[in-house]
């Protein structure tokens, strides 16, 4: 972080943050590398300046697709480089796209600072003007002179026209003395002055690129406003700052110059460098990137500019040209929106869908999308089997050498599997909509090896196709030879659940089209027509979501219940032993009904969860709990068994967070999908949606959940022998347990 001039409460962040190697060292390790090896870092270290620019910039909140413009243009000017100087104008042409001066390249040596300048004395008269010279609070009496000098402020400003300030630091300390002006002002200024804190874009996880409603936000956040309150006493009528490329602009001069009590003159020009927090990227050869991470509310522009001076002797034109203005200062016109900054404007990400098949330029684009999103905004990154860190040359190189349309989208559907997230899918992609076609309307489950038929969702899809069935191969393709080709472009949490959505994917085919299954039932072997169709909808309310079991047990599917049946739910089933709630599905929004009901635990927290936090200054994480409000709500307070599976998944899994954690549930079967956390989009060139889970979600007292799922207290899988006798394995273990408790007294 480079160290610019800044209000006193930013000072405090910039302690935390340092270079990270040195300039020498790097150059070391690059003179020992092969072009193409050097070619290849550069790139690398493109595509991470432009992710942090993106997400962190501010002028990036509101001009993503000139960003991309700008990193496409940059690549090969960076890869062509023969020299670290060709590299650093490489860079900066990227930067440049900005139109944000701060946001720079330059070499990392300091700057010659020439001769120092002579200085006027602390404090001096121009006739009825104070002149007060700040650079002389450089010093090692900085602290003892000025003490000294606010104990006679408050008599000078009483008799002072107008207050000249020097915060001019050429030939001196580049950004020096943040510190003092704080501490003057109050005696310069008449009654309150409210001056605004700085702002910056903050993202709480990632706003979906492609528009869909989320709970996750991007806006702008503005600090508070910091408050000056003047001492007593008649007050100076103008202020005039004369500052140069070296100075340090406290957000409180751009406050005076905006009621029109202040005036800023500046040598050379001034640029946001001067009042905001920059992030220092090194690059390699000497140069560092220097990018703007928050900026001042107020527009930032000097009232009048002069060329900056040639030499420190001579005449003193600057100072001359200050005095001028506190004699004569100029009509000041009324305060427009002109001077405030322009707010932001949140845009969907351009998806280029015009090209399937990007040109290289764009396809490492797609990379640097797919990279930095993942980095700023997977919440599960550290679960991760190989650092996400390490991934990006790889898929830099794979989208490179893409030789066509499919090749490039399967290596961006091949990128997602890394997330190791069942909530990654890969769409909108025409060759990526061939190759995947639409999922069967079946559920297959991976039994002893063997590709099971657990659920048959619309009957009407595989007429003659029956639960138990062994399928063997598909248009006479084996099984297990369609599973290694999906296998590489499919993703899953656990290793259960992806192996169940690989054997789905495995049946998956084109819309409207017919497959032949070859499978294997209870009666011997047959063939099965399976016609692949998209929209499934889960089953209508027809029938009760509930029924009472052998024994005066309940038992809850929650696939069919709805929240407006929950009361009746509980008003049938209130005398019951104990209810067995069926979670091997996708649940219908019920919990939040139903959780009153059973939380007999007092409302503790069923959740935790982390959304990533990132932009500006903010890197971290936004943490939240869920738990049940109190309420009267009847509570039933008989034994539950919760059923579960690889169909357990996101909503399913949360609802046995609350399960778990109100009724002290027990969960019976195999582990959960471990996939939980409300989804995001990203949108990728060529048309690609890009879904990823966006938050963190944990146990209820901070155990983790995803990659591992809900745990089974008493682990079982169906047989293949007792599906095919339609018998519910599950559910008659379920019922087991409960009377076995019943008959137990416990």
């Amino acid at each position: 972080m480079k160290t610019p001039g800044l209000s006193w409460s930013a000072m405090l962040f910039l302690g935390a943050l340092c270079l990270s190697g040195s300039a020498l060292a790097q150059e070391q390790v690059q003179v020992q590398r092969s072009p193409e090896a050097l070619r290849m870092e550069r790139r690398v270290q493109l595509v991470k300046l432009w992710g942090m620019v993106r997400f962190r910039h501010p002028s990036a909140f509101s001009k993503p697709a000139d960003w991309d413009a700008a990193f496409v243009a940059a690549v090969p000017k960076v890869e062509a480089a023969r020299d670290d100087a060709a590299h650093a104008a490489a860079v900066q042409g990227m930067l440049a796209a900005l139109g944000d001066p701060a946001t720079k390249v330059e070499h990392e040596a300091p700057p010659n600072p020439g001769p120092p300048p002579a200085l006027r004395g602390l404090k001096t008269w121009e006739k009825d003007i104070l002149v007060l010279d700040l650079r002389n609070l450089l010093g090692a009496q900085a602290r003892q002179d000025l003490k000294a000098l606010r104990q006679t402020l408050d008599a000078d400003a009483a008799r002072a026209r107008a207050v000249v300030l020097d915060l001019r630091m050429r030939g001196l300390q580049r950004y020096g003395l943040p510190w003092v002006l704080p501490q003057i002002l109050p005696h310069l200024v008449d009654g309150e002055l409210r001056v605004p804190g700085m702002r910056e874009v903050v993202h709480v996880g990632l706003k979906p690129q492609n528009g869909d409603p989320s709970l996750y936000v991007t806006e702008f956040a503005v600090a508070p406003d910091e408050l000056i309150e003047g001492t007593p006493g008649k007050k100076p009528s103008l202020l005039v700052f004369l500052a140069d490329e070296g100075a340090a602009i406290d957000p409180a001069i751009l406050a005076l110059r905006a009621s029109g009590k202040a005036l800023l003159v500046a040598e050379g020009p001034l640029d946001d460098s001067a009042i905001n927090l920059q992030e220092t990227v090194a690059l390699g050869g000497g140069y560092r990137a220097l990018v703007s991470v928050n900026e001042s509310v107020l527009a930032f522009m000097a009232d009048v500019t002069r060329p900056a001076r040639l030499r420190m002797e001579g005449p003193d034109e600057g100072m001359r040209q200050a005095l001028a203005l506190a004699a004569r200062p100029p009509k000041r016109k009324a305060p427009t929106s002109a001077a405030f900054r322009p707010s932001g404007v949140w845009r969907l990400e351009p998806g280029y869908e015009d090209a399937p098949y990007p040109s290289r330029e764009q396809r490492l684009l797609a990379g640097a999308k797919l990279w930095t999103v993942v980095h700023y905004f997977f919440p599960y990154a550290h679960l991760m089997d190989q650092p996400w860190e390490s991934r990006l040359p790889g898929l830099l190189q794979k989208l490179e050498e893409a030789p066509d349309a499919k090749t490039y989208a399967l290596a961006l559907a091949e990128a997602g599997t890394w997330l190791q997230d069942g909530h990654v899918i890969m769409r909108g992609h025409p060759e990526l909509q061939r190759f995947y076609g639409v999922g069967p309307q079946i559920w297959v489950t991976d039994i002893d090896g063997k590709a099971v038929v657990l659920e048959i969702r619309t009957p009407k899809a595989a007429p003659g196709l029956a639960v138990g069935d062994v399928i063997e191969s598909v248009n006479g393709e084996p099984m297990e030879a369609r599973v290694r080709r999906f296998a590489p472009y499919t993703s899953g949490s656990t290793p259960a659940a992806l192996r169940d959505n690989v054997l789905r994917r495995a049946l998956s085919g084109a819309e409207g089209t017919t497959s032949t299954l070859s499978v294997r039932g209870a009666k011997g072997a047959k063939d099965v027509k399976l016609t692949h169709q998209s929209g499934w909808t889960p089953p209508a309310s027809t029938q009760p979501p509930y029924r009472i079991l052998e024994g005066n047990i309940g038992f809850v599917d929650f696939r069919l219940l709805e929240a407006w049946q929950v009361p009746e739910v509980f008003e049938k089933l209130k005398e019951t032993r104990g209810i067995v709630f069926d979670l091997r599905n996708y649940p219908r929004q019920s919990m939040w009904a139903l959780a009153p009901y059973v939380d007999v635990k007092g409302s503790r927290p069923y959740a935790q969860y982390e959304r990533p936090m990132t932009g500006g200054t903010r890197e971290g994480r936004q943490k939240l709990s869920d738990a049940v409000p109190a309420n009267d709500t009847p509570k039933y307070r008989g034994r539950t068994v919760t059923l579960i599976d690889t169909r357990t998944i996101s909503q399913a899994e949360h609802t046995g967070l609350m399960l778990e954690a109100t009724a002290e549930t027990r969960f019976l079967g195999s582990a959960t999908a471990g996939a939980n956390g409300d989804i995001t989009h990203a949108v990728l060139p060529g048309g690609i949606v890009f879904t990823f889970t966006g938050q963190d979600v944990r146990h209820g007292d901070g155990r983790q959940l995803q990659r591992q799922g809900l745990v089974p207290h008493e682990k079982l899988r169906p047989t293949i022998a007792g599906l095919q006798a339609g018998r519910d394995e599950l559910l008659e273990r379920a019922v087991q347990f409960m009377l076995s408790i019943h008959r137990n007294g416990r």
